[in-house]
């Protein structure tokens, strides 16, 4: 189901984690409107030093596939995450078939590795300041397009060397995140987030914010 937006209002209120996907490709066109979006991203200086490596051959959707196993088996425990029986529909259900569905397909599908020069002077988590905004402005123009996009895992944990061997990354880059892209079969959005007032305070850290937020 394609439903783009030009509204960039809507775009970011319904741009939920799509986990299925339909059979049908990505044209290079709509792709490459979602990495020139990543590129009118802030960052550090205006360096840029990023690189965005698409992944759709064979071989490395095969290697891809791989690290998604990887990640599978490592947030399984932590969830406690197991494949719901068939006529279980409940909420959680519904989400971890979404979830095993994205694993068990995660070598049909295109994907993208973002990641980010390191710099002896600026922390791992400073250095996120320069590239999660790029990645966010991919998400954003993918659904702005009605396409679907999941931010993975996949390029952590043990897949980490995985793709870092396959693609080729050097040592002083890292590898900051993963997004699989693709048609979604559901719908996107509107999200389900806590009330603003849960996240907003007023000058101090306890303080509230019922002036500010109309409340």
């Amino acid at each position: 189901m394609r439903a783009s937006s030009t509204d960039i209002w809507e775009t970011m209120s319904t741009a939920r984690t799509i986990r299925r996907f339909t059979d049908e490709p990505v044209d290079d066109a709509t792709l490459r409107r979602c990495l020139e979006a990543a590129t009118w991203a802030p960052s550090g200086a205006n360096a840029q030093s990023w690189r965005f490596v698409v992944l759709r051959s064979a071989a490395q959707r095969a290697v891809v596939a791989q690290a998604a196993a990887h990640a599978l088996a490592v947030i399984e425990p932590v969830y406690r995450m197991s494949r719901p029986a068939p006529d279980d529909d409940s909420p959680r259900a519904r989400n971890n078939r979404a979830t095993y569905e994205l694993h068990d397909r995660a070598g049909e599908f295109t994907s993208v590795l973002f990641t980010q020069k390191r710099f002896p002077t600026a922390s791992e988590l400073l250095l996120g300041g320069s590239i999660f905004p790029a990645m966010q402005n991919f998400l954003l123009a993918a659904r702005a397009q009605g396409l679907g996009a999941c931010l993975t895992s996949w390029a952590s944990y043990d897949g980490e060397r995985v793709l870092r061997d396959a693609v080729g990354v050097p040592e002083d880059w890292m590898l900051a995140g993963h997004v699989v892209v693709g048609w979604p079969k559901g719908r996107h959005g509107p999200l389900r987030r806590r009330p603003l007032a849960d996240a907003v305070r007023l000058d101090t850290w306890d303080g509230g914010a019922a002036e500010l937020l109309g409340g």
